[in-house]
């Protein structure tokens, strides 16, 4: 929504301090945090001197402080800004608060505009079932806005929503994301679904400080579906739990409809987001049509899940982390094949693999489990795996079998303009 700057000092109130922006200029952006939407081509934005310690688990802290003058400078945008020692010379205004600032204006924008909210969350593949759902909505000719982060958080939240949201905006797909307990409770509370997806549950979030068990995890994530709003959860996870259905939730197989994508495997994520993607077909009245084209055309975003080409034989990338959940998915296939995964490199980033070690048993103990052998994967590999050298995995790729075959490189994909097949051919052609 693009707002001038007296309704923001309307909006903002009593938290202004100082005015040094001479005139009612228009943003077509309010920048409070960086998020991938961002468009390239802005005249004039409103940039936040945002900051964080880092407390709360939602981020590792950062400062926008000491590059906001260049900002200024190199852009011709303007600041807003709260606790600084050195005022910049650029146009600002200042604030008591950044933080109430912008809750001011999320709350603003939310009581101008009334989208359908449709939330997801789980352990593994939220974003590329999120990616499907817009996919799904937009071919169709709805407008569905997504909001997408690497890590999704209420400053990130409120950017999406009071940039990209306005009066007429029918729908909005959400992944809610948990680091620590209490994150779904406060992203719903934040931006209440209409609707409410729990599609997995997996070890992946175990770690010190965050969550002790599954049924720990399970208790915060249902936490997303506010009450009087609609809820559907994966029913594998309530018996693999002993859960019993939460009060308002209704419970959903995961099945594919008997139908084919040719950009993913036939595994459980793949059954999920079609058992999704069919619920809210039915909800918000799309016909089965537009249901079986969307789920035959789509094609994963955010490089999550790549399909790429290799002596000929097709290879499904992953070049995300290493997460035992990431992985452990590739081998939940729902017609029974086991693939053949070739792991380049491991990195778990920032999650203890000490908390997944019994899906890593799993892959790495599977005899079509092959590991490129470095010192750096032996070191950040908690369990044992079969390990080759350069030659011996080069050679047993070029020879896989046509199949179901994964490449893992950790972390690759997030390099930009990284190209998988390229990669595969310079390293093993």
């Amino acid at each position: 929504m693009i707002l001038e700057k007296d309704q923001i000092k309307e909006i903002a109130g009593n938290l202004v301090e100082e005015d040094r922006i001479p005139e009612n200029r228009k943003y077509d952006w309010v920048d409070i945090v960086g998020i991938p939407q961002r468009p390239e081509d802005l005249k004039r934005s409103f940039y936040f001197t945002s900051h964080s310690t880092g407390e709360g688990g939602w981020d590792y802290g950062y400062d926008r402080r000491p590059s906001a003058a260049g900002v200024a400078r190199d852009k011709g945008w303007d600041l807003v800004i709260d606790q600084m020692e050195n005022l910049p010379s650029a146009d600002y205004l200042k604030v008591t608060s950044l933080d109430s600032l912008a809750k001011r204006l999320y709350e603003a924008v939310r009581a101008e505009s009334d989208p359908y909210i449709i939330g997801v969350t789980g352990s593994v593949g939220k974003t590329t079932t999120v990616a499907f759902l817009e996919h799904l909505i937009s071919s169709s000719g709805i407008d569905a806005k997504r909001f997408y982060s690497k890590r999704l958080t209420p400053p990130g939240v409120m950017c999406h929503y009071i940039n990209r949201v306005d009066q007429e905006t029918p729908v909005v797909v959400m992944e809610y994301s948990a680091y620590i307990h209490d994150h779904v409770a406060k992203l719903s509370k934040l931006l209440p679904p209409n609707i409410a997806f729990l599609i997995n549950i997996y070890d992946t979030h175990i770690n010190p400080g965050s969550f002790v068990s599954k049924n720990d995890i399970f208790q915060s994530k249902i936490k997303v579906r506010p009450g009087g709003s609609l809820g559907f959860v994966n029913n594998r996870v309530l018996a693999e739990l002993r859960e019993p259905l939460p009060a308002g939730w209704s419970g959903f197989d995961a099945e594919n409809g008997g139908l084919k994508n040719p950009f993913m495997p036939s595994t459980l994520r793949t059954a999920e987001l079609f058992t999704v993607g069919r619920i809210v077909a039915e909800q918000i009245g799309l016909p089965q049509s537009k249901l079986k084209r969307a789920f035959e055309t789509f094609e994963p975003q955010e490089k999550r899940i790549l399909s790429c080409n290799f002596e000929g034989k097709n290879i499904f990338f992953h070049g995300e982390t290493s997460s035992g959940g990431r992985l452990w998915s590739w081998f939940e296939t729902t017609d029974g094949s086991t693939p053949w995964l070739f792991v380049d490199e491991i990195n778990f980033a920032d999650e203890d693999p000490a908390g997944f070690t019994d899906l890593l048993n799993k892959v790495f103990g599977s005899d079509k489990t092959v590991v490129l052998d470095t010192s750096a994967n032996r070191e950040r590999l908690p369990v044992n795996a079969h390990f080759v050298d350069p030659e011996k995995f080069g050679s047993m790729l070029r020879k896989a079998p046509e199949g179901y075959i994964i490449y893992h490189k950790a972390l690759a994909t997030r390099q930009p303009g990284f190209a998988p097949e390229k990669y595969l051919e310079d390293s093993w052609g």
